[in-house]
């Protein structure tokens, strides 16, 4: 069996212009300081005449050749995704990510 091994810049290139949209759950197992960074912010759950369980999160993270945007609401929001309404709760450029982080994104685009 041949293993493929993509290159940092690879993995960028191709994740550039995507989009992905997340549950709470996958965040969770693979990225709990990303949903716990959310969940905590005080934004989350404004709007709402409840504090929001921060299992009912989703996020979308929107990629480009810069970096990526952070967006999050609730799962039962009418809006596909959250981009469509709001701006980004924050952003990274590349460079703050390591390889680790980027192979996992990348996966599951």
């Amino acid at each position: 069996m041949t293993m493929i091994i993509m290159t940092r810049e690879e993995m960028i290139k191709q994740m550039e212009g995507e989009r992905i949209l997340l549950d709470a759950e996958w965040m969770e197992e693979n990225d709990p300081e990303m949903i716990d960074w959310i969940t905590s912010n005080k934004y989350w759950g404004r709007g709402y005449d409840r504090k929001p369980d921060p299992s009912e999160a989703i996020v979308e993270l929107k990629f480009d050749e810069g970096g990526v945007a952070y967006y999050a609401n609730l799962e039962t929001s009418p809006d596909k995704y959250p981009s469509q309404n709001q701006p980004p709760w924050g952003e990274d450029t590349w460079k703050d990510w390591t390889v680790e982080e980027i192979e996992k994104y990348w996966k599951k685009l």
